[in-house]
């Protein structure tokens, strides 16, 4: 190794795997276990829709799902309640977190296919984080003035064997424009909010870069978006709490959090896991706090929505527990809403209304649009299954809203009283598409409506709100602006343009 500074390659992705020794599966490597055991569970079911197909599986779901509650095997995870209802157990519900720890870290080229692993015990994390940390900003690491230990020595070597790192002399490859936007949104959750002080990134999701994107339009990667002060994370579902991705911060960045009293099914504990990899600054935070990170306060509000249903649930004690944000910072105030829509507790219009009379109103509003309609029986075929688990039998036949959809999106915008509304939480780019987040843009034959509609029909819904008896057009007062990741907005509360960067810039044709 020579005294230059190195740093991750672009191609170089990140993976955190938990060694989960819980009876039923912990949440926090995006619950494998538990998901797999509920399609266990749910075999008959699934086998059904694979021999007969989807297309009438709600009708049949009640006498199906009625025979899998009357079985043995849901009798070892529940007890019987009245009306066919049931109470999960406590081993269920409440896995401890103590029994599923961070066991061992990849690292993968994505060109070559190499990749290191590396079996961490519990008292490296925080140094491995460090060297992850200091491998991930714009300058890198001055391998000659580290203090590293000899694992970690032999790590580095092994990524340098294995053309994992770089070496580096200045930061060409960084566009200073960036530093000018008040908001840059690199994709999917991911956004990144700056006041003339302070940098916020919110729900941050980074990918690898490499050949199989065009040269012109690559990820953006935390150097790219360098100095972070704070992260904000909205819930603990592995598309906006990635391990992987967070340890690419500082050990001292500070992090702010939903409060969760304890980790269960639904919910990470994300200050303890956080810890547990090694940062020493983690904020929990609970509906109606409010803290000031540099010139930017943040609130934390409710997270209505996304839950195991949009209305009874059994366990209502048991939720998806998460905060959305509102950011008042000298150049803009924004709502940020991720999975947001409406559950037993509450609705993202009605919280909008009443926050904005005891808040004021913002300038922009980043709204989530996909509604997610769903019968219960479908969840079986989604990334959280176990939300079958919480569905009462009242439900079974109807379908359920889990998400704000479009029209809600620019409703919500103008309880607000916001002047833009960027719909985002729905991918945005290949590296998400091609990992299952959001519709395929290059490809309009890949939407599907009920799920993963297009961006661009909540600037159609906004345009066209009601159309009156002589067939005049009311169009929303709220101006809808679609950003593709990568892009940012420029002077909010006056012209609110948009800004390109030199190595992101959209190649394809609108859909």
């Amino acid at each position: 190794m020579t005294s230059k500074r190195t740093r991750f390659r672009r191609e170089t992705q990140i993976a955190v795997e938990y060694d989960d020794c819980t009876e039923f599966g912990s949440p926090v490597d995006g619950g494998k276990r538990i998901e797999a055991w509920v399609a266990e569970l749910y075999a008959p079911v699934i086998e059904v829709a694979r021999a007969d197909g989807y297309a009438e599986l709600h009708k049949r779901a009640p006498e199906l799902l009625s025979q899998i509650v009357r079985g043995d095997g849901f009798s070892r995870i529940a007890d019987s309640q009245a009306a066919g209802a049931w109470r999960l157990k406590s081993s269920v519900l409440f896995p401890d977190a103590r029994l599923a720890s961070p066991k061992s870290i990849t690292l993968l080229c994505q060109e070559n296919g190499r990749l290191v692993r590396a079996e961490l015990p519990e008292g490296h994390w925080p140094l491995v984080h460090e060297m992850i940390a200091g491998l991930a900003t714009r300058d890198g690491l001055d391998l000659a003035e580290s203090s590293f230990g000899p694992d970690m020595r032999s790590l580095l070597g092994a990524l340098d064997g294995n053309n994992l790192i770089e070496r580096v002399e200045g930061t060409t490859d960084i566009d200073p424009t960036l530093d000018c936007a008040d908001f840059t949104f690199v994709g999917h959750n991911t956004v990144v909010a700056r006041s003339p002080v302070t940098r916020i990134i919110i729900d941050p999701l980074f990918f690898a870069g490499g050949s199989s994107f065009p040269e012109s339009y690559q990820p953006l990667q935390l150097r790219d978006l360098d100095p972070i002060h704070a992260v904000l994370i909205t819930h603990s579902h592995p598309d906006h709490f990635d391990p992987a991705s967070l340890l690419r911060f500082s050990r001292q960045t500070h992090l702010i959090v939903p409060w969760i009293e304890r980790e269960s099914i639904l919910s990470i504990a994300m200050e303890y896991r956080l810890r547990e990899l090694g940062f020493t600054s983690v904020t929990s935070m609970r509906w109606g706090d409010e803290v000031l990170v540099g010139d930017i306060q943040v609130h934390a509000l409710p997270l209505y929505g996304e839950q195991p249903t949009d209305g009874e649930v059994l366990h209502s004690d048991v939720r998806n527990v998460g905060n959305t944000y509102l950011l008042r910072a000298p150049n803009f105030s924004a709502v940020f809403l991720a999975d947001s829509g409406r559950d037993l507790q509450g609705d993202a219009k009605t919280l909008a209304t009443q926050t904005r009379a005891r808040l004021g109103a913002v300038d922009v509003v980043f709204a989530g649009y996909r509604g997610w309609y769903t019968y219960p029986v479908q969840l079986l075929f989604s990334p959280v299954a176990r939300y079958l688990l919480f569905v009462p039998p009242c439900l079974w036949s109807s379908r359920l809203q889990l998400m704000t959809n479009i029209e809600e999106a620019v409703d919500v915008a103008e309880r607000w009283g916001a002047r833009i509304l960027v719909p985002y939480a729905d991918g945005g780019a290949p590296w998400y598409w091609n990992s299952g987040l959001g519709p395929n843009l290059h490809d309009p034959k890949s939407e599907v409506s009920w799920l993963d509609p297009f961006p661009q029909k909540v600037a159609a819904a906004a345009s066209n709100r009601i159309e009156m008896p002589d067939k005049s057009i009311i169009s929303s007062s709220v101006r809808t602006m679609l950003l593709h990741p990568g892009e940012s907005i420029v002077d909010t509360r006056v012209k609110a343009d948009k800004l390109l960067i030199s190595h992101c810039r959209w190649p394809y044709e609108e859909s």
